[in-house]
C-alpha cells in the first residue's frame, strides 16, 4: 500500500473541504441566481443598486473623494498616515444594502454571500487588479478564538472567489493572527495602531519571499489592520503589497 505524501493529503483535504463547503452553500450568485459564482457583470443594475460606483477615490488608501482631485500622495483621510500598502481598492462604501451584506456575511448563516461580493469586487476593479498583477492572494485572518464562535472568515472567502478570477495562488494559512484584540470600531485612532501591534505573524516565509501579494479584507476603516498585517508580509520578504475590500468606510 502506498502512503499519500503530505502534498496530496493536503490537496485531497482541500478538495473535500470545498465539495463540503459547496454542498452547504451552493456556489451561485446570492446576487442574480446564476449557478456557480458569477463575474458580476451578469448582475446588470444590481450592481450599481448595491455598491454605487464612487466617482473618484484615493490613489493610496481607496477612501472616496471629492473630483478633480490629485491623491497620487493621499487624501484627507491618509496624508498624515504611513500605510506600508502601496494601494487599496474596494467595490464601494461602507453603506447602505453594500453594508447590510456585509454584516449578513459576518454571520454564521452568510457565507453564501462572500463568493458573490468577491465577484462584483473584481468586476468592477478588472483593470486595476489585471494592472497590480498578484502573485498570491492572502486573507487578513482571524485569531484562533474568533472562528471557535464563527463557522467562516468572510476574508477567506473573498479572497478565494478573487484568486479564481485572477487565477492567482490564494495562500489562507501563511498570515497568522497571534493576539487576540479588541474591536478596532471600539477604539480611538491612536488606540487601534498600538491595538495591532504584534498582532500578525507569518507562518511560511519562503513562499512570499518575492511576491507580490494581494490582502484581502471585507471592510476597511482607518487602514490600521491592513497597515500591520502588511508590515510582516513585507518584512518577510514580499516585494509589494496592495488591499482589496468589500467596502471603505473612511472615518468611522
Amino acid at each position: 500500500m502506498k502512503y499519500l505524501g503530505i502534498q496530496q493529503i493536503q490537496i485531497q483535504s482541500r478538495y473535500w473541504l470545498q465539495a463540503g463547503r459547496n454542498f452547504v452553500y451552493p456556489p451561485r450568485c446570492s446576487l442574480c441566481g446564476i449557478s456557480q459564482i458569477c463575474s458580476g457583470s451578469n448582475c446588470g443594475l444590481q450592481i450599481e443598486r448595491i455598491a454605487p460606483e464612487v466617482e473618484q477615490s484615493c490613489d493610496l488608501c481607496g477612501a472616496p473623494v471629492g473630483p478633480h482631485l490629485d491623491t497620487s500622495a493621499g487624501c484627507s483621510y491618509c496624508q498624515n498616515e504611513r500605510f506600508l500598502f502601496t494601494r487599496a481598492v474596494a467595490l464601494g462604501k461602507y453603506q447602505g444594502a453594500l453594508r447590510q451584506l456585509i454584516l449578513n456575511l459576518k454571520q454564521n448563516h452568510g457565507a453564501y454571500l462572500g463568493g458573490s461580493l468577491g465577484g462584483l469586487l473584481y468586476y468592477r476593479n478588472q483593470e486595476t487588479f489585471e494592472k497590480l498583477a498578484p502573485d498570491l492572494i492572502i486573507p487578513v485572518p482571524l485569531h484562533w478564538t474568533a472562528r471557535l464562535l464563527r463557522s467562516h472568515n468572510p476574508a477567506s472567502i473573498i479572497a478565494e472567489a478573487l484568486s479564481h478570477r485572477l487565477q492567482a495562488k490564494y495562500f489562507g494559512n501563511i498570515l497568522a493572527k497571534r493576539k487576540r484584540t479588541p474591536a478596532q470600531t471600539s477604539l480611538t485612532l491612536s488606540n487601534r495602531r498600538k491595538n495591532l501591534r504584534d498582532a500578525f505573524a507569518i507562518r511560511r516565509c519562503k513562499q512570499i519571499v518575492g511576491q507580490k501579494i494581494l490582502l484581502v479584507d471585507d471592510v476597511m476603516t482607518t487602514g490600521s489592520t491592513a497597515n500591520a498585517a502588511t508590515r510582516v508580509l513585507l518584512d518577510a520578504g514580499a516585494s509589494e503589497v496592495n488591499v482589496a475590500v468589500v467596502a471603505r468606510a473612511p472615518g468611522v
